[in-house]
């Protein structure tokens, strides 16, 4: 039987791409999201939500349904990366050296075209949907996630399951992944300050080499994934920043490297960082070096409930039939701090499919990135379908 959903997803396509473009062309950085928030407030308002302020960029909207209920949240995330665009699209951004190459500008369009359907929808909930329109994402190793979180985001009323989605260029258009337990990683960051000697470089013998200790560190850190992390254990340790010396003839005093850690298990998130002070601590000194260690805590693993999932897979299989809800076989080892909501609410993130068939894959935070817009109504519809199971 018609339940009349999918074509309203179709009649808010046009809002969601005008929404999307406008959202591409102009990003913004973690914590700067001044115009996006604003723009997702208007609409909200003029959908007449409930909406309000939570810091100086989230944005929370909340509509109630004819009857009173459970109350889910939907969230998506609005910052952008600080890259050039190459894109070639016909809507670049228009903000030098800043683009949304991990695809925030989808989830806030494809958020706020499901607060319209929704709307149009309401009398036909039994309960409230809150939506959650979060700053800085990519301000790991923080996130913008407690700034909602501390700001009462998840009560009054108080929220009982929270779904979100991030758009997936591994998978194709028209299918998604969602997967009970941990769907993506641990993010920690890493910060070593290798300390030598300096000297004249005809004469390194009367200093202490602090970029030879320094590669040394670095090849020594790498066992403490493939020597002391089970086979069996996912983990990743890498750097992705190294600085240090003065001149090409003068032997290099200090060296500063900033890497990441990636891990699922909490166990293995434990023995990474004591391992690690501990070997880099000792190979310096094995050169006559002093190394300082950070490993800051960031993002939790995002650890998916039952309950969650299992709502999105009869959404997603509502939306693309059963052959478009996959079960990925392992989780992603990227990084998100929806994490964050799960250690509080139950609730799931699911993989959007954002690459045309055929089309090239390109990964995210790439300058190249750009989503499928025929993904867009697909994130809206399963959102949607979601919160109509869910507060039936």
């Amino acid at each position: 039987m018609k339940d009349g959903i999918k074509e309203k997803v179709i009649e808010s396509t046009a809002f969601v791409q005008r929404l999307r473009w406008d959202i591409h062309q102009y990003p913004e950085l973690s914590l700067k999201e001044e115009r996006t928030a604003a723009l997702v407030e208007a609409n909200l308002k003029q959908l007449g939500l409930e909406v309000r302020r939570v810091g100086e960029t989230g944005v929370v909207g909340l509509l109630r349904g004819k009857r009173p209920g459970k109350t889910l949240a939907l969230r998506a995330d609005m910052d952008a990366l600080p890259l050039p665009e190459r894109t070639g699209c016909p809507f670049p951004s228009q903000v030098p050296g800043v683009m949304h190459a991990c695809g925030h500008d989808a989830h806030t369009a494809i958020l706020l075209g499901t607060a319209k359907v929704l709307t149009e929808l309401r009398d036909g909930l039994v309960g409230n949907v809150k939506f959650l329109f979060q700053p800085a994402e990519e301000n790991n190793p923080t996130g913008g996630a407690h700034i909602l979180i501390d700001g009462g985001a998840l009560d009054d009323p108080k929220v009982d399951l929270i779904l979100a989605l991030h758009v997936w260029p591994d998978l194709p258009t028209g299918t998604i992944g969602v997967r009970t337990g941990p769907l993506m990683a641990a993010s920690d960051r890493v910060f070593l300050t290798i300390r030598g000697k300096s000297s004249h470089g005809s004469a390194p013998h009367q200093g202490v080499d602090a970029i030879v200790a320094a590669a040394h560190v670095v090849t020594a850190l790498q066992t403490i994934v493939s020597r002391n992390v089970s086979p069996l254990e996912a983990a990743v340790l890498s750097f992705g920043t190294i600085q240090g010396g003065n001149r090409y003839n003068i032997i290099a005093e200090e060296v500063r490297l900033e890497g990441t850690c990636r891990t699922l298990n909490p166990k293995v998130r434990e023995l990474v960082p004591e391992r690690l002070v501990e070997l880099a601590t000792k190979v310096a000194e094995g050169f006559g070096a002093s190394c300082e260690t950070s490993y800051v805590r960031g993002y939790p693993p995002v650890v998916n409930a039952e309950e969650g999932v299992e709502l999105i897979r009869r959404a997603g299989t509502d939306t693309l039939g059963a052959s478009g809800v996959l079960q990925p076989e392992y989780p992603g080892m990227g990084a998100e701090d929806f994490a964050f909501y799960l250690e509080r609410i139950p609730g799931a993130l699911f993989w959007l499919g954002c690459t045309a068939p055929g089309a090239r894959k390109v990964p995210l935070h790439n300058p190249e990135f750009l989503v499928d817009e025929a993904a867009l109504p697909i994130g809206v519809e399963i959102f949607v379908r979601a919160a109509m199971l869910y507060l039936k």
